[in-house]
Parts: C-alpha cells; sequence; structure tokens
C-alpha cells in the first residue's frame, strides 16, 4: 500500500499516518502514532501535510480534534487527475527534453533489466556496429544474444563486429553467423575486448555485462555518434579479418 500511496506524491512516513488512519478511522493523533510506530510529534507534522494535500480531514468530535483518512476512492480520482494533467502536459515535456539546451542525451540503465530495454531498442535499427567480448554476451544473456540474432535476419539488420581475439569469442561469432549469415560480418581486435559497446541510430552504448555489477551507458547525441563510427571504421580497417566456415 505505502508503495501504491508514493505514486500519488505522498512520502513514506505520512503515507504510513494515512495507512494508520484508514484502518483505525477517526481518531486522535495519540492513537495514529502507536498504530503507525511513529513518534507523536513527527504525526502532528505528517498529518498537517496529508491535511494540507487532501488526503485527510480534520474532524470535531465532542469539542476534540480527530482526524480522519479520505475515502480510497477519492485516491483514485486524483490519480486519474494527475494522470490526465501529466498527459496534457507531456508534449511540453518531450520537447523540453528533445531540445535539452544542445546537450547530449546520457542515461544510465542498471541491472539486466536496464540493458534488456537498450538491447530491445537496437533491434529496431537498420545497422549495428558493436565492439565486444561476444562470449560474454552469449555467455551471460542467452536469451538477449538469440533474440538480436533472429532479429538480424527478420529486419534485415547489417551487423559488424569487432571481438576479442579469443577461442571462446571466434566460437561464438560463428555460431552468430550460422542464423545471420551475410547479414554479420566480424574482425579480430588485436588487443582485449571487455563487456559490450554498440553505435546504431546517433547513439553509442556501453555495457558493463559483470554479473556484480550490470548497467549501461547509452548516449545520444549524432556528433557523437558519427564521430565514434569513424573512430570505429579506422579500428575496422587495421582489424584482422575473421574467416570462419558457416
Amino acid at each position: 500500500m505505502i508503495e501504491t500511496l508514493k505514486l500519488l506524491g505522498i512520502k513514506e512516513k505520512p503515507a504510513q499516518v494515512y495507512s494508520a488512519l484508514l484502518s483505525l478511522g477517526s481518531s486522535g493523533v495519540k492513537d495514529v502514532a502507536n498504530k503507525a510506530g511513529l513518534k507523536r510529534p513527527t504525526v502532528y507534522v505528517y498529518l498537517e501535510e496529508l491535511l494540507k494535500d487532501g488526503f485527510v480531514q480534520k474532524i470535531a468530535i465532542r469539542k476534540k480534534e480527530y482526524y480522519q483518512a479520505i475515502s480510497p476512492k477519492f485516491l483514485e480520482i486524483k490519480l486519474e487527475q494527475n494522470l490526465s494533467q501529466l498527459k496534457k502536459e507531456m508534449p511540453e515535456l518531450e520537447l523540453i527534453h528533445e531540445q535539452g539546451q544542445g546537450r547530449p542525451k546520457v542515461s544510465v540503465f542498471e541491472g539486466e533489466t536496464g540493458l534488456n530495454l537498450v538491447y530491445e531498442e537496437i533491434k529496431k535499427t537498420k545497422e549495428l556496429l558493436f565492439w565486444s567480448d561476444l562470449f560474454a554476451v552469449e555467455k551471460f544473456f542467452p536469451d538477449v544474444y538469440r533474440k538480436i540474432n533472429q532479429a538480424t535476419v527478420e529486419n534485415k539488420i547489417y551487423v559488424r563486429e569487432i571481438i576479442a581475439d579469443t577461442s571462446d569469442a571466434r566460437a561464438s561469432a560463428r555460431r552468430w553467423a550460422t542464423t545471420a549469415g551475410e547479414h554479420y560480418d566480424s574482425r579480430l581486435a588485436s588487443g582485449p575486448v571487455f563487456n559490450d559497446s554498440v553505435i546504431y541510430d546517433g547513439v553509442v552504448a556501453f555495457f558493463r555485462l559483470q554479473q556484480q555489477n550490470l548497467f549501461v551507458v547509452r548516449i545520444e547525441d549524432p556528433t557523437i555518434a558519427i564521430t565514434m563510427k569513424t573512430i570505429y571504421e579506422m579500428a575496422w580497417q587495421v582489424a584482422k579479418p575473421y574467416k570462419y566456415k558457416v
């Protein structure tokens, strides 16, 4: 319940107070504090916040002040109003985000969920330029490896990849090429390559694939992407072509 109340902009401690009031009904501050497991002076502060925001109302019974939580039905109405307001302002928010005062859009996505978001995005492009430890991708994220591999054929995505010059990475490249065929070309790096990195559609993404610390840094900026692509092309020219039989 507390997490749901947070969606309405109620902070954690005030949410505890509201939840306590909801179960108690009309109550004084002492009872609310005991139920919420909070100190009485701070409960006064939280009740005033909730009162100001319309989540709680104050009533008088026999000349004594009591507090009462508003019905959850009104919370639903309030959430719908907030969502309606957000939808109304979304075009302006998107415009501000896109303009960004000339700054690149830099996003950091953490955990396996964050990595999957970016991996899903790259399946919708027409060209992918990777430099990666392909074996690490296949080992730690076999589903991602398989889905992107299939997408290269289904969506006719041309993939070039500079891979680590290891037996494991070469084996992964051969398996990739078995499905991708003419849509895939790989070359061998002259030095170590860790994790995964890719250039696509004005975006450069750097993945960290160690299980203890998974994240991806996504940089969206045409000038950075073009510059990285130029560097990639230079690296591609000097990388050793990987000849394999599919």
